[in-house]
């Protein structure tokens, strides 16, 4: 049985047989207002009981409290302005990294791609493979490095490596790892990548920016 409390609205789920035939005084455990209570379908004239009114017998854990509409309104509304921002980072996320390079690791934390665009005095160079025999198996390793020649901080594109037949038919291309991704104005980071058992008549290595910034 579900009763309630008329002062505070509190609600409580009590045993009926805890009002015996008659009913008793009650006391609201939360607010301490007090009150004659019934049991279910016996609505009796109201007995001078006298004496100090119990407190409402309760069951653990079954206290049932009207909740505050406004705060849950405020709860949506907060949830609503953090979605948008979310969104908006998340649209924006070119523009802010070109703004703000080293932005360019928080997204690449939550694995959103970066579209950065492939000129800026950014240049591939020295790049070198080798193959090393390990055990059955033959690993192609690649390596390089990407300069800045311009005199601010930026983020790099992503780099993939593309091997091609002598005809220069793409056979395979895989995602290449540069040591940082934000360079400072006029430096260099290295890059390095290998590839387990490089398809048959692979003749041709390049590397390469990923323009719209997916590996």
């Amino acid at each position: 049985m579900i009763i309630r409390c008329s002062a505070c609205t509190t609600r409580y789920l009590v045993d009926p047989a805890a009002f015996g035939v008659a009913g008793r005084r009650v006391r609201c455990v939360r607010c301490g207002h007090v009150w004659d209570q019934f049991p279910p379908k016996k609505r009796r004239e109201r007995a001078d009981w006298g004496g100090t009114p119990i407190d409402v017998p309760v069951r653990p854990g079954s206290t049932v409290r009207r909740r505050d509409p406004s705060l849950w309104i405020g709860l949506a509304a907060a949830g609503l302005v953090v979605a948008v921002v979310l969104a908006g980072l998340a649209l924006a996320r070119n523009t802010i990294v070109e703004a703000w390079p080293d932005t360019v690791r928080h997204y690449d934390a939550v694995g959103l791609s970066i579209a950065v665009p492939l000129t800026d005095g950014l240049r591939i160079a020295d790049v070198q493979s080798e193959r090393v025999q390990e055990g059955e198996r033959t690993v192609l390793l690649v390596r390089g490095v990407v300069e800045s020649a311009i005199g601010r901080p930026r983020a790099l594109p992503a780099l993939q490596a593309v091997l091609a037949d002598e005809a220069g038919n793409e056979l395979h291309r895989w995602p290449i790892a540069a040591v940082s991704r934000v360079l400072e104005g006029g430096q260099s980071t290295a890059f390095e990548g290998w590839l387990e058992d490089p398809p048959e008549g692979a003749a041709k290595l390049s590397v390469d920016f990923v323009a719209d910034g997916r590996e």
